[in-house]
């Protein structure tokens, strides 16, 4: 019997351009069918090979973005005397961050972003990802030929930030469940949300430190890259279709830096476009990537894949010199070039010229062949969920996935497990307040009913009450600590801030309350 997942299997190979040999020019369906007479046919897959009309296909999913331009206004300083108001009247330029950036990004590849620092790489990426004001970017951004913005940008997309922000005292298998508890619906049960889990850990290789917290710099924990891939798989636990990732191997030695970027394009196999932007990619990161773009001061001065690049920069007049790695050659060249007289000009006008001529050859492959048919965005991601994408339907897309009841009580379990590895913190602030009540029973012993007394009384309250604000310092550490994770979680709508909130109350009434029976047992 041929079954659905064996078409998926056969229909993930054709994506890629890969169908067999023998059977050129016949469609899927037709060989599904043919094979009646002496087989079952599952008529799920003929339906779906039907609707996604599949002979010689373009990939389903094809991010493009065309003429992006993005600038931003700068001070000067003040034209006069800054006393006088009249003449309070600031100058001011406009810098181009971006400056007409074209290209696309096709499902199953990495997309990468390669330039210097300064050069636009983390604009276009947010650009991309719709982090930046509408009203400001000029250009557009579309995925299968349909703008993106709003609830269905949020539900098939992920951005990852630079920085790893984690709770260090929880597992990794932790970290992930308590992701897919806030991001997964709540019609997907517990058993699937710790299967996703499973299936994630070994997607990303974490296998061998699941068990183990993630740490900081006073608890030992996992390893720097390993610290990384828990930071994608938090963002990639609903399985997204568009995945961005600013920077990923940064501050990673060679080692960690491959194994994520290698854990990345088992990700893009998987039925997602994976679009990262880094510095100056290794040997062996380099041969991961399938398409990048080069930038330098916001304009594109090469766009293609990999290999492409030492031909392109032989025929420049530049060519790379042999055992060199070409991206490294690449960022020297522009650094030489900026400090010349013309600037880049030279090379970004080189690309447009390259770019229109045969040498290019890509233009071909950017366009869809005769025969095949782009899919829309809606049928494309139907398609995906047949495959078994985690992503939900464009027309069913909530706000946040969980009800408050719901967000409390995972934040509160969340919060509650965060206190109980840290008994240090809660032993530190009842020693503060047992010494303090300690100090000020000793200063105010032995008060009488006199108006002395009376007086007394009263600054010993006084002393009492800002006693309690001089412990709540204590937890402006952790406070700072957990601001960034909630800013990050509660950009993708993972819980409500109220939510939030009440958890966070819930879990420090016990606390506070056995610091406010340590004080009164102490000082009375």
């Amino acid at each position: 019997m041929i079954s659905f997942d064996d078409f998926q299997d056969c229909e993930s190979r054709s994506v890629g351009g890969s169908w067999s040999r023998r059977h050129h020019g016949r469609s899927l369906r037709d060989l599904l069918l043919s094979q009646q007479g002496n087989l079952q046919v599952d008529h799920r897959a003929v339906e779906l090979s039907e609707t996604m009309n599949i002979v010689s296909p373009s990939p389903p999913f094809v991010l493009r973005f065309n003429n992006l331009t993005y600038s931003v206004s700068t001070r000067k300083r003040f034209s006069k005397n800054r006393l006088q108001a009249a003449d309070r009247i600031e100058n001011s330029q406009h810098k181009i961050v971006l400056n007409d950036v074209s290209g696309e990004a096709r499902e199953g590849q990495i997309f990468a972003v390669l330039g210097q620092s300064g050069s636009g790489k983390s604009t276009l990426i947010d650009g991309l990802a719709h982090r930046i004001s509408k009203d400001s970017l000029k250009g557009t951004v579309t995925l299968n030929g349909e703008p993106l913005g709003g609830r269905v940008l949020r539900s098939i997309s992920a951005y990852v930030m630079q920085d790893d922000l984690l709770f260090p005292m929880l597992t990794v298998q932790e970290t992930l469940m308590y992701a897919a508890e806030f991001r997964l619906p709540r019609s997907c049960s517990r058993d699937k949300k710790r299967g996703r889990v499973e299936v994630l850990i070994d997607q990303l290789g974490l296998r061998a430190a699941a068990s183990t917290i993630v740490g900081d710099e006073g608890h030992r924990g996992v390893s720097g890259g390993e610290r990384r891939r828990v930071s994608i798989g938090i963002d990639i636990i609903h399985d997204p279709i568009l995945l961005f990732l600013d920077e990923p191997t940064s501050g990673l030695d060679s080692t960690s830096a491959f194994m994520v970027v290698k854990t990345l394009q088992r990700i893009a196999r998987t039925g997602s476009v994976v679009i990262l932007s880094i510095h100056q990619p290794s040997y062996r990161i380099l041969g991961l990537l399938d398409r990048l773009i080069l930038l330098a001061h916001g304009q594109t001065v090469f766009s293609g894949s990999p290999e492409r690049l030492t031909p392109y920069f032989a025929e420049f007049g530049r060519p790379v010199p042999e055992n060199e790695n070409s991206t490294e050659f690449a960022i020297d060249l522009i650094q030489e070039l900026e400090a010349s007289p013309a600037g880049i000009k030279p090379l970004v006008e080189f690309f447009k010229t390259w770019r229109k001529s045969s040498s290019y050859g890509e233009i071909r492959e950017s366009s869809p062949a005769e025969g095949r048919r782009s899919l829309s965005l809606k049928e494309a991601i139907t398609a995906s969920i047949a495959r078994g994408k985690l992503v939900t339907d464009s027309g069913h897309v909530a706000d946040f996935a969980n009800p408050p009841w719901v967000e409390i009580s995972v934040l509160t379990k969340r919060a509650f497990t965060n206190m109980r590895r840290t008994p240090e913190l809660f032993l530190m602030r009842l020693g503060t307040v047992m010494v303090t009540g300690f100090l000020l029973a000793t200063i105010f012993w032995k008060l009488d009913h006199s108006p002395k007394g009376i007086r007394e009384r009263l600054g010993f309250f006084a002393f009492a009450m800002s006693t309690t604000f001089y412990c709540c310092a204590d937890a402006l550490p952790i406070f700072l600590q957990e601001r960034y994770i909630f800013m990050r979680e509660t950009a993708y709508n993972a819980y409500r801030r109220s939510s939030y909130v009440l958890a966070h109350a819930l879990v420090s009434i016990p606390s506070l309350t056995l610091l406010s029976l340590a004080f009164a047992v102490t000082t009375f």
